[in-house]
């Protein structure tokens, strides 16, 4: 039997930008959550180096927490998906 679809319901639609995007948008949520592990191991470390009184190794935990929280910032408000108007080439589509 053959199931014909409605007239006037369209189905949906065929957008590769949206995939791509959908991906970015992926990407950008592991990146995120990868940091977001790394940054705990760094605090975990952290408070296990000053209950031991090694004070000699929090600098570096807190550089590295530094950093790792720089490239959350990076993630979130500078890697963006570029404008919908715009083509790969950069011209504005019609």
């Amino acid at each position: 039997m053959k199931v014909e679809a409605k007239r006037g319901i369209a189905g949906p639609p065929h957008n590769f930008a949206g995939k791509g995007r959908t991906a970015v948008a992926q990407a950008r949520l592991i990146l995120l959550v990868m940091v977001n592990v790394a940054q705990l191991w760094i605090l975990a470390a952290t408070v296990e180096a000053a209950l031991a009184h090694r004070f000699s190794a929090l600098l570096p935990l807190v550089i590295a927490s530094a950093i790792c929280f720089g490239v959350t910032l990076t993630l979130i408000y500078w890697w963006r998906p570029s404008s919908r108007r715009f083509t790969s080439t950069g011209y504005l589509k019609e």
